[in-house]
């Protein structure tokens, strides 16, 4: 029987389809800017044809048409290990993470105001105020703009200020003190710096982390980005690696100077570090030798992760910010479900790690 859809539809479909097209081109054309500009930094072990035919023929044989090779040349000459199963960031924005990740819950389930509802069950540094909509909030319950500058303006220890949706690369991550109702940042009163960030927003507590964390910088607030993978088999880890930051920087951003190294199945960190411009290091910026440092209860991150990712099937592919605290014990700093976060595979190696395979036939599917 043949099907006649209203002009409307076919209209709106048609429409659908060409901003899906539009999408994926863009996704792909940031792509290849991004690496481009990384690619400037160092001098680079391209490819040659027959590992470029290879590589694309790794796709090819799964179903996706590879553009270009710039990512996998880009992390070979990092690493000094050629994969075909490295993932371009292109590919991944525009065919893969849509169908890991339901895009719609995105907005909403991503909002770090929310982890104390959606995550109740687990630690997470001690909030002081939150910004939700424009309305403030002290444990839950709505309190005025006066009342929430006084309660900031009575906080004695280190605070740290950040937007509640979208503050991925350290964006607008401010850590400060208060004095007498004026802050660290630029000599703002507490008024000034939250009318800074208007709406959506969160003070938290400084998180006291662990002596073996500290020890990597103490400047900065270090932690693991744990990768995890949710099938019908339950929550597996994909990958680890720990963000440092920089010298005498209070973030530990890899984007913003920090320093990327490998962690494995044990805690155990690698033999050397990467940063954004390219530079392979063995040691912190502060001078700690990566190959002698661990992760504290690596275990018990690992059991966090397992037991969070099943709280958010919407989403299959999800990248986890965890701290280690003064107990040694892990803390829950945020997740992100669409900038995952892929250079991790210039310390880990490919990023789907054993379930390459499988999460390209069902993106594929």
């Amino acid at each position: 029987m043949i099907r006649y859809y209203p002009i409307k539809l076919r209209i709106k479909r048609f429409v659908s389809f060409i901003e899906g097209c539009l999408t994926k081109l863009n996704h792909r054309m940031n792509s290849r800017k991004k690496v481009r500009q990384l690619m400037s930094y160092i001098k680079i072990d391209y490819l040659t044809s027959t590992e470029n035919k290879r590589v694309r023929q790794y796709f090819k044989s799964r179903g996706y048409n590879l553009k270009h090779t710039d990512w996998h040349a880009y992390y070979r000459t990092l690493n000094g290990e050629l994969h075909e199963s490295y993932i371009p960031l292109g590919l991944f924005k525009s065919e893969l993470s849509p169908k890991l990740n339901d895009k719609l819950k995105w907005p909403a389930l991503l909002d770090k105001n929310l982890l104390y509802r959606i995550f109740s069950d687990f630690d997470q540094p001690t909030r002081i105020i939150q910004n939700i909509n424009g309305f403030y909030y002290k444990n839950d319950k709505v309190i005025s703009e006066i009342e929430a500058i006084k309660w900031v303006s009575q906080q004695t220890q280190k605070l740290i200020i950040k937007p509640s949706i979208d503050s991925g690369g350290g964006k607008k991550v401010i850590v400060f003190n208060v004095l007498n109702g004026v802050t660290s940042y630029n000599n703002f009163t507490v008024e000034q710096l939250l009318l800074l960030y208007k709406n959506d927003f969160i003070i938290q507590e400084f998180l006291e982390q662990s002596n073996a964390m500290r020890l990597l910088n103490p400047t900065s607030l270090n932690t693991l980005r744990v990768i995890s993978y949710l099938n019908r088999d339950g929550v597996n880890i994909l990958r680890v690696a720990a963000r440092i930051g920089g010298l005498n920087s209070e973030i530990d951003n890899y984007k913003a100077g920090g320093l990327l190294c490998n962690v494995d199945e044990n805690g155990q960190f690698g033999s050397f570090g990467c940063t954004k411009r390219g530079e392979i290091k063995e040691n912190t910026f502060n001078g700690a030798k990566l190959s002698e440092c661990s992760v504290p209860n690596f275990g018990l991150v690992v059991k966090m992760i397992k037991a969070m990712h099943i709280k958010i099937p919407y989403f299959k592919m999800v990248s986890w910010d965890i701290a280690i605290n003064k107990d040694d014990k892990p803390v829950l700093i945020e997740y992100n479900t669409y900038n995952q976060g892929l250079e991790v595979q210039i310390v880990t190696g490919p990023v789907f790690s054993d379930f390459t395979d499988e999460i390209l036939k069902l993106c594929k599917d």
